[in-house]
């Protein structure tokens, strides 16, 4: 920005090196810096914004080499020249990095939705009365994929209409119906690109951490930790009686699956191994009277012989033998059909 010698300064050059130097004084009173998102910025937030933070830090907007001297000339990491690519604003504050943050977070506009826009998130009309009277609106609304009627000389959403999925570019239609309805589905806040409290330099992800998302993440890790320490069978004092009561547990099944006896297993193997001898003596009596019944191979059953010698009936042929004699020219008698 130097003139060379003997030609005379342009205006332009002298108002940015003063801009500079005031910036470089200016960021000696402030501990924290940050830098802000200006696309797509309503003007609207930054003004509240600039009132909400008039106490405690100013908001300067300058060209990206204007903040780009004042940082090299004040000390600055390179980190902050570096995120100077698109239009960014510089915030000097006595508040902390989260605390500043916090404040963006906290401070949301609601805004209408444009055509071309692509939709974070679902756009939904819910059902109920309108003040519209009937009229050509209630044609720009069922253009716009809303249920509409007329209901009672006024224009009602019979019941709710999904005009626009996540991802989906905003139609002119559906931007005009949704503004025709006083609808501002989405909010605007003012973007934190980066912090840096003299000492660490702070993204926005870091700094979006909040309380109760702390809280969540802290006792998943907990119990992530301790389920790792007990499966890897690594004692402390949080895990020591869960790892001791498994280990016995386990021993007790190793001894009684093995038979080993110890004065922690004898009586479950003892009460085992009378369970055993219960089941056992409800069957074998049974089976011995069937093994005492049966004969051995080769020997014959008792009282075979005895019936064989003593029978009065004999054999077949001896009945045949001893059978009398029928007598001769008689024939049998026929008895009488029955009617």
């Amino acid at each position: 920005m130097d003139a060379p010698a003997g030609k005379k300064e342009r205006p332009a050059i002298t108002a940015k090196k003063k801009q500079v130097e005031e910036l470089k004084a200016q960021m000696g009173e402030y501990p924290t810096i940050a830098l802000i998102d200006l696309r797509e910025l309503p003007d609207k937030l930054l003004q509240g914004m600039r009132k909400s933070l008039r106490e405690t830090s100013m908001v300067k907007i300058a060209k990206s080499t204007v903040l780009r001297r004042a940082f090299e000339g004040a000390g600055k990491p390179a980190k902050l020249s570096e995120m100077l690519v698109k239009p960014t604003g510089l915030v000097l504050t006595k508040l902390s990095p989260y605390e500043l943050n916090s404040m963006f977070r906290g401070n949301l506009l609601d805004m209408a939705a444009k055509p071309g826009q692509v939709s974070p998130g679902e756009i939904v009309v819910p059902a109920g009365e309108t003040d519209l009277p009937p009229g050509p609106t209630l044609s720009e609304l069922k253009v716009a994929g809303i249920n509409a009627q007329i209901k009672g000389g006024k224009i009602v959403v019979a019941k709710d209409s999904t005009v626009v999925k996540e991802g989906d570019t905003i139609t002119p239609e559906k931007a005009k119906a949704l503004q025709t309805l006083g609808i501002k589905p989405f909010r605007k806040g003012v973007q934190l690109v980066l912090a840096f409290d003299g000492e660490y330099i702070y993204s926005p992800e870091v700094l979006g951490i909040t309380p109760g998302g702390l809280a969540e993440d802290f006792v998943s890790s907990l119990a992530q930790a301790f389920n790792m320490s007990v499966n890897a069978a690594y004692p402390t004092p949080a895990n020591v009686e869960l790892i001791l009561t498994e280990s016995v547990k386990q021993g007790m099944n190793v001894a009684l699956n093995g038979q080993v006896y110890s004065p922690e297993s004898v009586e479950q193997l003892l009460a085992l191994a009378y369970n055993q001898g219960c089941a056992l003596s409800d069957v074998s009596p049974s089976a011995g009277e069937e093994a005492a019944e049966k004969p051995a191979e080769g020997e014959k059953p008792p009282g075979a012989e005895e019936k064989k010698e003593g029978s009065a009936e004999g054999t077949p042929e001896e009945k045949k033998e001893e059978a009398p004699p029928e007598k001769e020219g008689k024939p049998p008698e026929e008895k009488p059909e029955e009617k």
